[in-house]
């Protein structure tokens, strides 16, 4: 399983009290493939004709330790769409960058 995270800077969250962080162990524990998206690596790219959902990810490793609890590795970029689970875990403001998001996770859901 792949699973993609969009969410604020990971290297600013409070570990012990993250919900993010502790699905993001859990979903380690079982195994997935992390990666690490923010809101800026969304983008959409055009190929003859079609539209594309994409992002610049960084797979990501994430571990229960205060004083290094991820590494993110080289950034790739990946149509949306190949990601089996993508979480939306960002904190407000609802505003013209959230509704952009939006809008590229609706075209990758129908992308697959």
């Amino acid at each position: 399983m792949r699973l993609a995270v969009l969410m604020d800077p990971i290297e600013k969250i409070k570990i012990v009290k993250d919900s993010t962080f502790a699905m993001l162990l859990e979903a380690a524990a079982r195994g997935y493939d992390l990666y690490y998206l923010t809101q800026k690596s969304l983008h959409a790219l055009q190929d003859s004709g079609t539209v594309r959902a994409m992002a610049t990810a960084r797979p990501l490793q994430v571990r229960d330790d205060a004083a290094s609890w991820f590494t993110l590795g080289a950034a790739v970029s990946l149509p949306l769409g190949d990601f089996d689970i993508i979480l939306s875990r960002l904190d407000p403001p609802f505003d013209t960058q959230y509704l952009h998001d939006t809008h590229l996770m609706d075209l990758a859901e129908q992308q697959g």
